[in-house]
């Protein structure tokens, strides 16, 4: 092999020889730099950047362990525990309390410790801080809500079912 390279370069003149071995020292180191070479070095600063970015993340996770500390365990009762339900008599003192007694359809007991509830012509932005303390202070949660908007502008009809938190 190395004998029919030897023949082959003798047939070439001054010239192509010196090209050639430009071309075997320069140009093939050259190629393989940027075939193999380059594209390492692309993944490696890709990898760099995923790490960086990795620290990042685990900096800010390290950051709110404190609050997830503060977490309830999975599995717990959501809202305010040891609130005792406080009864048709409660949510009707609520319900004339912010005004909406009179916009009572129907308060009675449902199937269970259920609680339905309809009210009617009722403004929306006065009803959902009312549901909001119904779930904080009377021991109740929302277990379904329909609202539909009623004649008036700015006024809806609603119909509830509050149960007991656990």
């Amino acid at each position: 092999m190395i004998a029919t390279l030897a023949a082959i370069l003798a047939r070439q003149s001054r010239r192509e020889r010196v090209l050639i071995a430009v071309l075997v020292l320069a140009v093939l180191p050259l190629a393989a730099a940027f075939l193999i070479g380059a594209p390492l070095l692309d993944r490696r600063a890709a990898a760099r950047a995923e790490r960086t970015e990795a620290e990042v993340t685990r900096a800010w996770y390290v950051a709110r362990l404190p609050d997830i500390a503060a977490l309830p365990p999975v599995g717990a009762p959501a809202g305010t525990p040891g609130i005792a339900p406080v009864g048709l008599g409660g949510i009707e003192a609520r319900l004339i309390e912010s005004g909406f007694r009179d916009a009572v359809v129907q308060l009675a007991n449902a199937q269970g410790d259920r609680v339905a509830l309809s009210l009617e012509g009722v403004a929306f932005e006065g009803l959902m801080p009312w549901l909001e303390a119904i779930e904080a202070s009377a021991g109740y949660r929302v277990l379904a809500l329909q609202i539909t908007r009623a004649e008036e502008p700015g006024l809806v009809n609603a119909d509830l079912q509050l149960e007991p938190r656990p």
